[in-house]
């Protein structure tokens, strides 16, 4: 293990994060705010105020829906199910389409109950067997049969007694369906058979007023919980729940994607976001770039390139699947060690496949180079200490170049 320490210099050198130079707007949907964004192989779809975007050739051509109804002015869910569009929209229910967007048809049959027509501002969307499941902003989730002849209705009793009748999404991974909702630090899982929502306190204790759970994500093995405290992480989407946090103090939404066993995380507060990724089920995430005034929405994979829904239009780049060694190693990981912000000394970590030298430049937020090192490392886990005593407060980056990769994290310091 090596020890080193910043080095202050003169001069200014731009920094050129790995993950800023991949992405690229997406040119046939307009520099506007997206509000939904659904993938599922080849077939992506956009929601914005008054359309919808639909590719079904993986990105490479997209078309534009009409418009669902005269009123629609927020496309808010979108998903396609065995070749049907549906659409969520904000304050006319739900839509459908069987040409992809080219003519609709309302689908609010049953749709009915909610305080001040809540049940029709839909959310999300999700697909659980023969059923699809919307969520309200503020009438909790209505269930409806995928077959002819059937209609709306309420699911469950659960939300309202514990002031979550205001969804956020609903995820799907193992047979269970997650509602994030409230803001009392609770989640709401249901199990095929179950006739009502079970609830699940992300703190492990009990109600958490003010932590509002935003999307969750389950990769095959795990669930990810993106909150405005930071992410939650359960193998059962239940207690126990172990939180991590990501450092950017208070966020205003999280947005997921997987690709296996990996998780990409959009991380959003009220002056940036920030996309980053996990290796290891969210335990740790490793920063790609920072997008100052932006706010990401959704993230989503087809094939493998990562798509982000921003408040600026459709966004993607490569999504980099991690490559194995023939020892079963991932490539090049670098990570903070520790907690976040810190004070005069942080430590981070990184995994070489292979031994090879590698460098480790600091920039400030201006991209002016403040410190650095580099060397000769082994194969596998190596540590350094950075003491920041002599610089000021911020937030600075720390770029990890070896063997024609890089990564970057963003580093919070305080004195």
């Amino acid at each position: 293990m090596r020890s080193i320490s910043f080095l202050l210099v003169g001069g200014a050198l731009a920094l050129a994060t790995p993950a800023g130079a991949q992405w690229s707007q997406v040119p046939e949907i307009p520099t506007t705010q997206l509000f939904s964004l659904f993938a599922n192989g080849d077939t992506l779809v956009a929601g914005a105020d008054t359309a919808a975007y639909v590719s079904t050739n993986g990105g490479i051509t997209w078309k534009r829906s009409a418009r669902p109804a005269s009123a629609v002015q927020l496309v808010a869910a979108v998903r396609v199910h065995r070749g049907r569009l549906y659409a969520g929209t904000f304050g006319q229910g739900v839509f459908v389409s069987d040409d992809l967007g080219s003519t609709w048809s309302a689908f609010n049959q049953g749709l009915v109950g909610g305080f001040a027509n809540t049940q029709l501002d839909e959310v999300d969307f999700q697909v659980r067997g023969e059923s699809l499941y919307v969520a309200t902003a503020g009438a909790g989730v209505y269930v409806r049969g995928l077959g002819a002849g059937s209609s709306w209705a309420p699911f469950g009793t659960e939300l309202e007694p514990n002031q979550a009748s205001n969804v956020t999404s609903l995820a799907f991974g193992g047979g269970r369906l997650l509602t994030l909702a409230g803001s009392n630090g609770q989640v709401f899982f249901n199990d095929p058979g179950d006739p009502d929502w079970s609830t699940s306190n992300l703190d492990n204790v009990g109600l958490h007023p003010g932590a509002s759970a935003f999307l969750g994500k389950w990769n095959g093995t795990s669930w990810v919980v993106g909150t405005n405290f930071g992410v939650f992480r359960s193998t059962a989407g239940e207690e126990p729940w172990t939180r991590t946090d990501v450092g950017f103090g208070t966020l205003n939404w999280t947005a997921f994607a997987a690709l296996g066993s990996r998780f990409f995380g959009a991380f959003s507060t009220f002056t940036f976001a920030v996309v980053e990724e996990s290796d290891d089920g969210g335990a740790t995430w490793q920063s790609e770039e920072d997008f100052p005034g932006v706010f990401i929405r959704e993230l989503a994979i087809s094939g493998s390139t990562l798509y982000a829904a921003r408040g600026d239009g459709l966004w993607r780049r490569a999504a980099g699947a991690v490559a194995v060694d023939g020892n079963g190693s991932s490539r090049v990981s670098f990570v903070l060690s520790g907690q976040q912000p810190f004070g005069d000394r942080a430590r981070v970590r990184f995994v070489l496949p292979s031994a090879g030298v590698a460098s480790i430049a600091i920039f400030d937020v201006h991209g002016r180079r403040v410190g650095g090192v580099s060397g000769t490392w082994p194969a596998g886990p190596s540590e350094v200490a950075l003491d920041a005593a002599a610089l000021p407060a911020g937030v600075y980056h720390a770029l990890l170049t070896t063997g024609g990769e890089r990564r970057s994290l963003r580093l919070v310091h305080l004195r």
